[in-house]
């Protein structure tokens, strides 16, 4: 019998199943107490969701599962899969599959496939086109055969499995103040030369950014409470994708500390106190998620930054395994990239490229050790590939130290785009000392955990994590300098106006020497080159841009959206310079509210305005409307849907 495969972003990926491992789809309390009781059943622990993965005796698998699928338990459960001969990457399945039909299929012959497999409609992804299915008994098979036999139709574009992404965030944690942010303006002195920095006081003579102008950190918790992330019309559009409100905050439970800090390096505000980001008068949108998503829940939060961002920072990937994107994703982030964004431009996309001192796409690999604190040392034998970082439309964010070398820990490869200044240690042994200075930013005293116990503030922060806000912010500020550039042209001159900094040396694990330049001006440590902001400004200040797509939120604004359920929202930001007029449009049969707040977004008890009408559509006026930032917030009472905002000036 030949080994199940499937496809991934294009790849064709030959698997094995797991053998003492399998995912169960868990609904209630009751379900969970039964699968733990199973006989051979020897953990359980929660992936994502409703998904868990299950520890059992490999001479009991068989037993194990059909009990769950038994009149008994009455549960879903697939096995797991690793790619043949790679024990190292794991593949947990959902029970639903995402497919793409081709354009102009009849809707008939949709519905005739879909029922052929007796998959059940979950939702649209975004088109006609393109949808979310669900198997269920009577499929009688997991989604990696079905996803096999729908790709045989010739009206399928593609079929994938929904698999559940877990990511870990590029920082290396442990246990006044501008002068101490040697990354933004550096001096020689012990363990740091200058020249390592981004050149931030030369470009803050061009600009400091713009409140039109939104960096959108998706993260996993944010104190938004903190004097240097919060101001007047600071913060756009914040989301939880966790607990499903517009309140991200970090919760010590969920271990949430990470998005605190990075948001620090991109947009601290300048407020005569602590630390100061490199676009200190930019806005920011924080996304919370928990590091694991589905590939649709990924297609959503992306969806959803996109809206309101110009800038998307993403601190975080998968670890040194094989993880191409999912084709919804890969498509995703093309979209965004070239004509997503709120300006309709296209938005800059950023990810870190990793804390392993791994190479970013390896086909060939055969044996790589890496190590992280949740793992210990592991080994990838099979070819590696960080499918984030190395999607063509994305920049991968590269580190270099305090001394204007390469960050031993930094991934590398012909993926890198830029390298920006973070700290440095031994991306194996956190015992071996290597010289290099970390990077002061925000810290969640109050909420969730510390990078440095009892203060709103920390020097420790680091990583790939530090180094791609830090690159957003500086695209923030090329935006902020000339807001007509679309995305391609912001990450070609952030390429373009490089420092090229060099190092000679070999890396202290693998012995690699790839800190020089090619004859296309590329490393592959460096990328083009560490940013320089002062360059980067003042080269857009000089690219002339035929204005040919108009901002859409100059002059009358739209938003749209969907509510899921009731109690679900969703926040808006905009500029009002005059009185104002909002309106919802919602479906018929639901009931959405209509609140507005000047400064801050609004709750279901604080607000400036609202409007609570029975019925899917809302009015409210806004006359004598003082000159700044609104929020707007659609609230379902009952109901769910799409709905449409528009905001008329008169």
């Amino acid at each position: 019998m030949s080994n199940p495969s499937f496809l991934r972003g294009g790849y064709r990926i030959e698997l094995d199943k797991e053998p003492n491992f399998f995912t169960t789809i868990i609904d209630d309390e009751s379900t969970l107490d039964k699968v733990r009781s199973i006989s051979g059943v020897e953990g359980m622990s929660k992936i994502h969701g409703r998904s868990f993965r299950v520890q059992v005796d490999p001479t009991r698998m068989d037993a194990a599962m059909n009990e769950i699928r038994s009149e008994k338990v009455k549960g879903v459960c697939h096995h797991a899969y690793h790619p043949l001969n790679d024990r190292t990457t794991r593949y947990y399945l959902t029970d639903q599959l995402i497919i793409k039909f081709e354009a102009g299929t009849p809707l008939a012959r949709k519905e005739e496939i879909i029922a052929n497999h007796f998959l059940r409609f979950s939702k649209s992804m975004g088109n006609p086109d393109t949808y979310l299915l669900q198997v269920t008994k009577d499929t009688g098979k997991n989604p990696i055969k079905c996803c096999g036999e729908l790709q045989a139709y010739t009206e399928v574009s593609y079929a994938e499995p929904n698999l559940i992404n877990r990511f870990q965030n590029h920082v290396q944690p442990t246990d006044e103040l501008f002068s101490q942010q040697w990354h933004l303006n550096a001096i020689d002195d012990v363990q740091l030369v200058a020249g390592a920095d981004v050149d931030a006081l030369k470009a803050w003579e061009v600009t400091k950014g713009s409140r039109d102008v939104v960096v959108s950190v998706i993260d996993d918790g944010f104190d938004l409470t903190h004097p240097d992330l919060s101001g007047e019309g600071k913060i756009v559009a914040p989301k939880d994708f966790i607990d499903g409100d517009s309140q991200p905050f970090p919760e010590a439970s969920a271990g949430d500390y990470h998005g605190t800090p990075c948001a620090g390096v991109a947009i601290g505000e300048e407020n005569g106190s602590g630390i100061i980001g490199i676009a200190p008068n930019c806005a920011w949108q924080p996304i919370r998620f928990n590091l694991a998503a589905e590939d649709h829940e990924l297609w959503e939060i992306f969806d959803f930054a996109s809206k309101h961002s110009d800038v998307i920072s993403c601190s975080w990937g998968p670890v040194p395994v094989f993880a191409p994107l999912s084709q919804l994703l890969y498509d995703k982030f093309t979209e965004i990239a070239t004509s997503g964004g709120r300006r309709g431009k296209g938005a800059v996309i950023m990810f870190s490229a990793g804390n392993y001192n791994a190479p970013l796409n390896a086909p060939d690999n055969t044996s790589f050790d890496w190590f992280v604190p949740m793992y210990g040392l592991q080994r990838t034998t099979g070819p590696i590939l960080n499918g984030n970082a190395s999607h063509p439309e994305v920049m991968a964010i590269a580190s270099s130290t305090s001394l204007n070398t390469k960050a031993a820990y930094s991934n590398w490869g012909n993926e890198i785009s830029v390298a920006a200044p973070s700290n440095n240690f031994h991306p194996i042994d956190s015992q071996i000392w290597l010289p290099g200075r970390g990077v002061w930013t925000t810290d969640n005293d109050q909420t969730g955990q510390d990078f440095t116990p009892n203060s709103r503030y920390t020097g420790q922060f680091g990583g790939t994590s530090s180094a791609c806000p830090l690159a957003a912010g500086v695209a923030a500020l090329i935006i902020s300098a000339n807001p007509k550039l679309t995305g391609k042209q912001v990450r070609q001159i952030l390429e373009e106006c490089t420092d090229k900094i060099e190092d000679i040396n070999p890396d202290p694990v693998l012995g690699l020497q790839k800190g020089t330049y090619d004859t296309e001006g590329h490393s592959e440590w460096f990328g083009f080159g560490k940013v320089n902001a002062a360059k980067a400004v003042k080269k857009a200040l000089d690219v002339q841009v035929e204005d040919n797509n108009p901002d859409p939120n100059q002059g009358n604004k739209v938003f749209t959206g969907t509510l899921g359920s009731d109690g679900s929202e969703e926040v808006f930001a905009f500029m009002a310079s005059n009185d104002f007029e909002v309106t919802l449009e919602g479906p018929s049969g639901v009931d959405f509210d209509l609140y507005v707040r000047k400064d801050l977004p609004p709750t279901a008890t604080q607000y400036d305005r609202r409007s609570t009408d029975l019925g899917p559509d809302e009015s409210i006026s806004f006359a004598n409307a003082k000159e700044g930032i609104y929020y707007i917030m659609v609230k379902s009472y009952r109901g769910a849907g799409p709905f449409k905002v528009e905001i008329k000036s008169f």
